[in-house]
């Protein structure tokens, strides 16, 4: 992709969607690009989202918390 469109910058993916139907049963990527978003810039460290998504989502924080995670280990980067 970066060659076909001359992208002189990194490239990243992830299959967010398969990560968010996997972890908490519905196609909703918010937290599982969020995961990826964090490998990416390393502007936050992922362990410190954790308890902040429990507060926020409660019940429904492990799954959540979990589609973060796998997105941050299965996000790749192209340089």
């Amino acid at each position: 992709m970066k060659a076909e469109f001359g992208f002189n910058w990194p490239v990243a993916a992830v299959n967010a969607t398969r990560i968010a139907r996997e972890t908490i049963g519905l196609p909703i990527t918010n937290i599982a690009m969020a995961g990826a978003l964090l490998k990416i810039t390393k502007a936050v460290r992922i362990d410190s989202l954790v308890e902040r998504l429990q507060e926020r989502l409660g019940i429904q924080a492990e799954g959540n918390i979990e589609a973060m995670k796998k997105a941050y280990k299965e996000t790749v980067i192209k340089e």
